[in-house]
């Protein structure tokens, strides 16, 4: 008997970490050109040269209900489950496991709303595994996820407004404008959902903007973790993450997000999460 942690695949965990703490990962479903697929299936590298090389736009969707099923009965009712998943007010995934959990009644299933993405979700996840094998109970750390999921910050930077206008986020013209101005918006999650922080002239300007927010967080003493995230420009997260490594001593997580929130930020897309 025990916790165990199941989670959807916008965590964007690090492999080694999701096999580490045993952690479930339960994967959306895209469709792009007429193929549907739940991610994870397809390479990133595939589905980004397939997504660049496209007028179609993709679209996503949350888990069947029968996913969310499986994944709880993998173990049985004898044990305790945590299932944190992207924000509710960005998926329907958070619904889709609270309908399983509906169908399970004889399981101890407590579904939460991370309010985040990408590794905004994961760095809760991961909190969760660590605390579960070190023995504390749910009711001991349900608390500490809350204290995460109100401390994240999430700052990442779109390389190409051309995916925000096609996601119906921007309109054309804005968009246009702002690529030939070559103007960087820097997005994060605010109360759920993904808005606007900042607009930037120039990539290397954005970089700096979030590098400065971090350190001037570091240098307060309250920063516990930190992740680089990219969507398909693994060089440039490289790069950020030697910058980060100049001020920031803990270890420094590396993630690529994948098809769904990728398809919304496009390739080339560089982010800073921490708490």
């Amino acid at each position: 008997m025990g916790i165990r942690i199941i989670t959807d695949s916008t965590s964007y965990l690090p492999p080694d970490k999701i096999e580490e703490f045993g952690i479930q990962v339960v994967p959306l479903e895209i469709t792009l050109g007429g193929i549907s697929f739940r991610e994870g299936d397809m390479s990133n590298q595939e589905y980004y040269s397939r997504l660049k090389s496209t007028n179609d736009f993709p679209t996503t969707s949350q888990p069947p209900v029968g996913d969310f099923v499986e994944a709880f009965k993998k173990y049985g009712p004898q044990e305790t489950y945590i299932c944190l998943v992207i924000s509710e007010l960005l998926s329907g995934t958070f619904h889709s496991a609270e309908t399983a959990a509906s169908l399970l009644p004889d399981y101890d299933i407590t579904v939460m709303d991370s309010r985040s993405t990408s590794m905004g979700l994961g760095f809760q996840v991961l909190k969760a595994a660590e605390m579960a094998r070190q023995g504390f109970n749910r009711d001991e750390i349900i608390p500490e996820l809350v204290k995460i999921r109100t401390a994240i910050k999430l700052n990442f930077i779109v390389d190409n407004l051309e995916y925000l206008v096609r996601g119906g986020r921007l309109g054309r013209a804005s968009g246009m404008l702002g690529n030939l101005l070559q103007v960087k918006p820097i997005l994060g999650v605010i109360d759920g959902r993904i808005e606007p922080l900042d607009k930037v002239r120039s990539k290397s300007r954005a970089v700096k903007h979030i590098v400065q927010a971090l350190q001037n967080q570091v240098e307060n003493g309250s920063v516990s973790a930190v992740a680089v995230i990219h969507a398909d420009h693994e060089s440039e997260a490289l790069e950020l993450k030697q910058q980060v490594e100049q001020f920031f001593m803990g270890p420094i997580l590396f993630s690529e997000v994948g098809p769904t929130l990728g398809s919304h930020v496009g390739p080339g897309a560089l982010g800073l999460i921490y708490y």
